[in-house]
């Protein structure tokens, strides 16, 4: 007969069972003596019933599919008291579960080891799959872009502190683009492929390989820094490395060949990180083309034309209000080396820069934006530093310490105290204080903080600082900006109606300027007649050429007559300068940040066309620089304003599309005007330009252009 006892035990068991079937796991109990198995849920024992029927004893049952439970048992054999921390176990058929194990007081009152499995064999294969996906180059099977980062990330502590050296070499096929467009992209991948068997199938290779992208390939290799004695030891070692990849690459039945081109760079002589590696491996790998392709070279110093630029220039960056008249610039140098500050300007290069730009000419109500370093305390740039022109920029780390705050502080009024303005730079509504933000004249807040509703509240409390907003490059962007209750603005594109710069002269109309430059920008015949024509009409029109015939810019001295400056000043000059009135009469409603760029761009291709490898005629270098903001001006698109003007068919083309003949000229302006060095680096190596003269006719433009408006 059944006891009560045993009843309410089955009853519970039933009832636990009944549970435990509605969940993914396999539950069961085992007792010491013997390994019994002393309860099974319906998952469990589906298990053992389905090939050997129920057994009581573990080890003749659950240990026979799963030999190695009971490494995780302390009845088996394994530690003294389970863990309760999860842990994989696999069965005789490869299955992978999830399990955890705990001893607890059973219904007897008695100990007993309770195991819960949960199989987890498609979780892992999906998340396989997705690694695969998101770190393997689907085409050729090996690491991709992302996997190279995180490799590469593992090693940036033991390259940091010098425990390990290596190179990156960065490769690609010659005459790839010929494979394709001869034979198809079927082919080109089927080359690709091979390519990879072919180095994969080598050990010297294989583990190391990595595919960017298209036909370029990283090869990672990393050794203890004191394997190689010196950088010539290391590139005497990876040349013998790299050279016997230097074969033809082709496949059977196909004329064409692609041989390889390799970029070396060494890590950490010449960079820290991935990214400034792999740009200097660039470098290497494009005069490795420039050589003759098929070869291997070693990144050099004297190859990086970008930190030539970072080293000669200070990029300035315009600061415009709301109304988009000019404020101020701020000055940004990209020179110095170090990882920290390094978009600070170097006080001991900065006077320099000022006299080379003109800066004290300037109109007395611009203010210049420049950031301070210790050496701005220095007493002869205390002296030198005109105080009523130069605001000092204060840059504040993401989450201030008290011992930082205090330093900041510190530096303020240290600042203040000698009678400079001071803008705070790196803001963070989360972690801001107000005894700082009370020493201030200027803010900006830092470009991770996208919290608009604290920025909004911070910029109300107060109203004595003036807040400016960065990266403003649509009107969008702008109206958000503005209706925060920002007062200044940083950036190029956004457009909005101005008051022009206050000037004694008298307005022309828009439409005889839009005229002129129609008339002037043709290839064709130029009517001097007509132009003469117009001119003379408009008193004001007349007024303003023959100022700027005789101004210092131009070099003229005397002319009175449109009829005579037109005669003398000939075709050529006489297109340019009438381009040159007509844009600032078009633009005159803009902010006059349009006009300085579209007649800096101009000038500054202007002087350097004579330079390029690929003689390009210097009037539509300069017409191309003029009309990139034209559009802008006149409220229209480049598709309606090109409807208009009687350009030539490779301006047309440059201005609205990327594969016109000028069009890499535009992008080279814009990576210019944005410090956007390696992009520049890339233009003046193709056009075998010298860094020192592209720079010196940037500053030509811009001395140029300061001479043109003033008398304007």
């Amino acid at each position: 007969m059944v006891s009560r006892k045993d009843s309410k035990k089955a009853k519970t068991e039933c009832v636990l069972n009944e549970i435990l079937d509605t969940q993914e796991f396999e539950v069961f109990a085992v007792r010491e003596k013997g390994c019994k198995v002393v309860f099974s849920n319906a998952k469990a024992t589906c298990r053992i019933d389905s090939d050997i029927g129920f057994i009581d004893d573990c080890k003749a049952s659950y240990v026979k599919r799963l030999p190695d439970i009971c490494d995780h048992c302390p009845y088996g054999g394994g530690s003294k008291a389970p863990s309760p921390e999860p842990f994989q176990i696999m069965d005789l058929e490869d299955k992978v579960f999830l399990a955890t194990c705990n001893t607890v007081n059973w219904f007897d009152d008695k100990p007993a080891t309770v195991f819960f499995l949960r199989e987890i064999t498609a979780e892992i294969e999906a998340k396989e799959r997705l690694h695969a996906l998101a770190y393997t180059d689907q085409l050729t099977g090996v690491p991709n872009r992302q996997s190279l980062k995180d490799d590469f990330g593992a090693l940036v502590d033991k390259i940091v502190i010098n425990d390990i050296s290596g190179v990156v070499a960065l490769f690609d096929l010659d005459n790839f683009k010929a494979i394709n467009d001869t034979y198809g992209h079927n082919t080109g991948d089927m080359v690709l492929r091979r390519l990879t068997e072919y180095l994969q199938g080598d050990e010297v290779y294989s583990g190391h390989l990595y595919r960017l992208g298209g036909d370029e390939f990283v090869l990672l290799y990393h050794n203890p820094s004191e394997m190689f004695g010196s950088e010539e030891e290391i590139k005497r070692h990876f040349d013998n490395l790299l050279s016997p990849m230097l074969r033809a690459y082709t496949l059977p039945n196909i004329e064409l060949q692609c041989t390889l081109s390799i970029g070396v760079s060494i890590f950490p002589n010449h960079g820290k990180n991935l990214s400034e590696v792999l740009r200097k491996a660039d470098i290497a790998l494009y005069k490795a083309k420039a050589a003759g392709r098929d070869q291997v070279v070693f990144f050099e110093s004297r190859y990086d034309t970008a930190q030539k630029f970072k080293d000669l220039y200070i990029n300035i960056q315009p600061v415009l209000t709301d109304k988009g008249k000019t404020f101020g610039y701020e000055l940004v140098d990209r020179g110095n080396s170090g990882d920290v500050d390094e978009n600070i300007v170097s006080l001991n290069e900065f006077n320099r820069t000022v006299d080379a730009l003109g800066l004290t000419d300037i109109e007395n109500s611009t203010q210049y934006f420049v950031m301070y370093t210790k050496q701005f305390l220095n007493t002869t740039v205390l002296n030198n530093l005109p105080r009523d022109k130069f605001i000092v920029q204060v840059q504040l780390t993401d989450k201030l310490t008290r011992e930082e705050l205090q330093d900041d502080v510190r530096t303020c009024l240290a600042l203040r105290k000698h009678g400079y303005k001071l803008a705070l730079v790196g803001l963070h509504s989360n972690s801001y204080t107000q005894e700082l933000l009370s020493l201030a004249d200027f803010c900006k807040f830092s470009a991770a903080d996208k919290n608009s509703m604290k920025q909004k509240r911070i910029i109300a409390e107060n109203k004595r600082v003036v807040f400016i907003a960065a990266d403003v490059d649509t009107p969008e962007l702008f109206k958000v900006a503005s209706d925060m209750g920002f007062r200044l603005f940083q950036g190029y594109h956004f457009k909005q109606p101005v008051i022009g710069r206050k000037t004694k002269h008298i307005s022309p109309l828009k439409a005889n300027y839009l005229r002129l430059l129609k008339l002037s920008s043709t290839d064709g015949y130029l009517d001097f007649r007509e132009i003469s024509s117009v001119i003379s009409s408009d008193v004001a029109l007349s007024y303003k050429l023959l100022r700027i015939l005789n101004s210092a810019a131009v070099g003229l001295r005397n002319v009175t007559s449109i009829g005579v400056a037109v005669t003398y000043l000939g075709e050529e000059n006489l297109k340019k300068w009438i381009a040159v009135l007509a844009i600032g009469g078009i633009a005159e409603d803009e902010p006059l940040e349009l006009v300085r760029m579209s007649l800096v761009r101009a000038r500054f291709g202007e002087l350097l066309a004579p330079q390029f490898r690929i003689k390009w005629e210097v009037k539509k270098v300069f017409l191309v620089g003029l009309l990139s903001f034209l559009h802008i001006a006149l409220d229209k698109t480049k598709e309606q304003l090109l409807e208009e003007m009687p350009v030539s068919e490779d301006i047309r083309d440059s201005l609205l599309t990327k594969d016109g003949v000028f069009s890499d000229l535009l992008y080279f302006f814009e990576s210019y005007e944005y410090a956007n060095w390696d992009a520049v680096s890339q233009f003046v190596e193709e056009h075998q330009l010298d860094s020192q003269n592209v720079n010196d006719a940037y500053i030509s433009a811009i001395k140029w252009y300061n001479d043109l408006i003033d008398q304007t």
